[in-house]
């Protein structure tokens, strides 16, 4: 868009959506950093998008400055970009970035890791790590043999699963070595070593990666002058997810620079303090960077009953909350939040399946409409469900799962899986209008053809149908199983050329998150291969249509279900939970607020007593709702 065509800021509407409560107008026009503090339903995501438009459409961000946005989760960073390519003229879209915070950091360390001083640089390539039980034993072996005995006591103590989170993660690595005065500091230096010395290749977590990308900023001035150069304007999402060394990356990166910052979360969704987020992360932010704190009140998710409710346990999380807006109509008039009580969990599972089936068909809903929800260990839930709701004709999907090293979460929504999966449902000789768009668009641009190259355009269109007739008769040819999804994954890469697919993607350069996705995606299809007759039903199976999601309240964070049940509301599942612990509070706030229409929360006696989480029962108890034996 040349400056002739630019929107003047008081002409611009927003895309897509009718419009903005009062309070968001405030913050998207803001120029300086800002806060927004938003509830669930609040439309955070949409909001980022507004802006990104916003600011490259009335040239708030002129060429060639970028805008920056930065996620927690690798479908969260693809929902944003995604939407801000459909509300956008692509030249303008192109100049919005979106990352995961670890996929951000990594790229900096893959990239300019040469910058970083010799005693901190690693190998390359290097490894990374996901620290088991075992090495994370090891690592205390190896630290009390080094350590001063008067410390060797404290680090026997260490809880290990917390070392990365409490101690790593709060340490910000020195330009220079140095000797250990303290036993926190001993555990540093020499998981530095481990990791970077001991390991060959090097082994980094991302915490580690966090850390070294906050350390290359300080010792590289040239390369923080080229970051703020580029990057004018800063998004954040789930910012109250934040950890230290994620913090230090941030502050580091742009305090006291002229870009613009703005961090959107809610803090009474903060469940992730057991992995090192801080506990005042908007606080610490609006403190440093002199920001202003913008409240957003709208609720566009769940119906007025429901943020009712959703109320009484924010104002347990925090005294002072005020009372959302529900913009969502109500479909039904009654039950809208309730608690089912069994002795059983065999005769829950039946009553639930049976109800759920029935609700379907008086409601006109889909399984996807519906969510399991869980605290943990979703795999012990799926294998319990699965042979019930089979019997009551319905599937259920555990999505928290892992398909080789990615989760079938982030598989389902990575862009070039989707790319694969379209390139798939166009074999299958299946008309499918937004898979050619997609497939289409891909080619597209892996090829490089601008939109205005007719000949190249053509050139690519032929070479996509030349792909396809290929495709389609390699399906016809082969029934679904192991070996032809294999072929047929093989076939799709082998036409994206996956040198071309790295070199395209910032997030795949340099790092092996292609080859795990790639992987992903074949272990995924070949299962489902397995399990059908027809090439359409096991691209159905894979993405999970008619299947009733299964997955930790963790895992639905950003997600959104007409209906949710929660099961397993006990201390069993909720071992570790102390009476008015917020973060218990609000994993317990974040399961509720995932509904649009209702909410169901399941106890049954033969899991384990109630004692502990009497206060969450208690809450929906003052807010009115009334329990039901059902079995």
């Amino acid at each position: 868009m040349d400056f002739a065509r630019r929107i003047t800021p008081d002409a611009w509407r927003p895309r897509g959506i009718p419009g903005l409560e009062p309070a968001a107008w405030t913050a998207l026009r803001s120029t300086g950093n800002t806060s927004v503090v938003a509830g669930p339903g609040a439309g955070k995501t949409e909001f980022l998008a507004q802006r990104a438009v916003y600011l490259l459409e009335t040239g708030i961000c002129p060429a060639p400055h970028r805008i920056l946005a930065i996620s927690f989760k690798t479908d969260a960073a693809a929902n944003l970009a995604k939407r801000v390519q459909e509300r956008c003229p692509p030249e303008l879209a192109s100049r919005f970035s979106s990352f995961t915070f670890d996929a951000l950091t990594k790229s900096l360390v893959d990239r300019f890791a040469n910058a970083l001083p010799a005693v901190w640089r690693p190998t390359r390539p290097y490894d990374i790590l996901f620290p088991d039980k075992e090495y994370l034993k090891d690592f205390q072996r190896g630290a009390i043999a080094l350590a001063q005995p008067e410390w060797r006591h404290d680090i026997s103590k260490l809880d290990l699963f917390r070392f990365e989170a409490d101690v790593l993660g709060n340490s910000k690595l020195p330009l220079v070595a140095a000797k250990a005065t303290n036993y926190q500091e001993l555990l540093c230096n020499f998981w530095w070593k481990k990791v970077l010395r001991l390991s060959q290749p090097s082994s980094l977590t991302f915490s580690s990666l966090n850390r070294l990308a906050e350390l290359l900023l300080r010792s590289s001035p040239h390369l923080l002058a080229a970051l703020r150069s580029t990057y004018s304007f800063v998004f954040v999402d789930e910012f109250q997810d934040t950890t230290f060394a994620q913090y230090d990356f941030l502050k580091s990166a742009f305090m006291g620079s002229s870009a613009s910052v703005t961090v959107v979360g809610d803090h009474k969704q903060r469940i992730m303090l057991w992995a090192g987020a801080r506990s005042d992360a908007f606080e610490q932010f609006e403190a440093d960077f002199g920001a202003q704190r913008v409240p957003l009140l709208f609720n566009f998710r769940s119906s007025p009953e429901l943020v009712r409710v959703q109320h009484v346990v924010a104002t347990a999380l925090d005294a002072g909350s005020i009372p959302t807006q529900s913009q969502a109509a109500a479909e039904l008039d009654k039950d809208v939040v309730q608690v089912w009580s069994s002795s059983h969990s065999q005769g829950e599972a039946e009553y639930l399946a049976t109800w759920m089936a029935t609700d379907m068909a008086a409601r006109n809903k889909q399984p996807r409409d519906y969510a399991l929800l869980v605290r943990q260990k979703a795999e012990v839930f799926e294998r319990e469900l699965q042979p019930t709701f089979a019997a009551a004709g319905l599937a259920i999907r555990n999505e928290s799962k892992m398909v080789g090293k990615v989760s079938l979460q982030d598989l389902l929504v990575d862009d070039i899986a989707q790319v694969a999966l379209a390139l798939l449902r166009l074999g299958t000789r299946v008309k499918a209008p937004a898979a050619w768009q997609t497939a289409w668009s891909a080619v597209e641009f892996l090829a490089g053809v601008d939109t205005a190259d007719a000949s190249g355009a053509r050139s690519a269109e032929a070479e996509l149908e030349k792909f396809l007739v290929e495709l389609r008769t390699l399906l016809d040819a082969k029934s679904p199983s192991e070996a032809s999804a294999a072929a047929a994954v093989d076939k799709v890469y082998s036409f994206l050329d996956m040198e071309r697919i790295v070199r395209s993607h910032t997030r795949y350069q340099r790092n092996d998150m292609a080859q795990l996705i790639r992987d992903g995606l074949s272990i995924h299809l070949a299962e489902c291969a397995e399990s059908t007759g027809t090439w359409t039903d096991c691209l159905d199976l894979y993405e999970g249509a008619d299947q009733i999601p299964l997955l930790t309240v963790h895992k639905s964070k950003g997600l959104e279900y007409d209906t949710i049940a929660f099961i397993g509301l006990d201390d069993k599942s909720w071992w570790s939970y102390t009476p008015g612990n917020p973060e218990g509070l609000a994993t317990f706030f974040v399961a509720l607020s995932r509904a649009k229409q209702r909410a169901v929360f399941m106890f049954c006696s033969g899991r384990g007593s109630r004692e502990k989480v009497s206060d969450l029962y208690q809450l929906l108890t003052d807010a009115g709702v009334v329990e039901t034996v059902v079995c």
